[in-house]
């Protein structure tokens, strides 16, 4: 063994006291502050939600509306671009967001959550997540929407993919065999689910 033996010998040093007694504390301002963040965050999130359909069109939303859906939570499939591209240009305007959880940001594979809930592999493949958080303002969720139509039509005009789908078809869209197949490799004679 090295060190000391304090924890019975598991874990060496001395308990960080002032550090136990901060987090304690820290926990007891967010339980006492969460209802009124957590509605703050559902209206930013729902503005933010509709405000992205009205701006650009070829955009499902991934997940209920509201129910059952986290208050700071928006993850939307921009068809007809790809979501890494997106990132960069995003990043050169300052606005953070992902393509899938932090545990996947390491690979190009499409979101196993997206496809997980019967989303085509293109959709996936176009799928952003916006997070809101404590600082998180209406200013800063307008300035997003300011920016984000010219990227999807910089994307779009760029872009070798371009579903051709009616707004219902948009929303009910499901992965071809329920396999989350890309359309080049769906098997003869299945259809796009509706």
């Amino acid at each position: 063994w090295q060190g000391g033996g304090q924890e019975q010998k598991l874990r060496s040093g001395t308990e960080n006291t002032a550090g136990i007694v901060g987090l304690a504390r820290a926990l007891e301002l967010v339980q006492e502050a969460k209802d009124k963040e957590n509605e703050r965050l559902t209206a930013l999130r729902d503005y933010f939600m509709d405000q992205l359909f009205v701006r650009i069109p070829k955009i499902v939303l991934n997940g209920p509306r509201s129910e059952h859906r986290l208050p700071n939570n928006v993850n939307v499939s921009i068809l007809d671009i790809e979501g890494e591209a997106m990132l960069l240009y995003l990043d050169s305007y300052g606005i953070e967001a992902s393509t899938g959880s932090a545990c996947d940001s390491a690979t190009l594979d499409p979101s196993h959550v997206i496809l997980g809930i019967g989303r085509p592999y293109e959709f996936a493949h176009a799928s952003m997540r916006f997070t809101l958080g404590h600082e998180t303002t209406k200013k800063d969720l307008e300035y997003v929407l300011q920016v984000l139509p010219g990227i999807v039509e910089i994307l779009r005009k760029i872009s070798p993919i371009n579903l051709d789908l009616d707004a219902t078809q948009l929303s009910t869209a499901v992965a071809f065999a329920g396999e989350g197949l890309p359309h080049w490799e769906k098997k003869r004679g299945t259809k796009l689910k509706m």
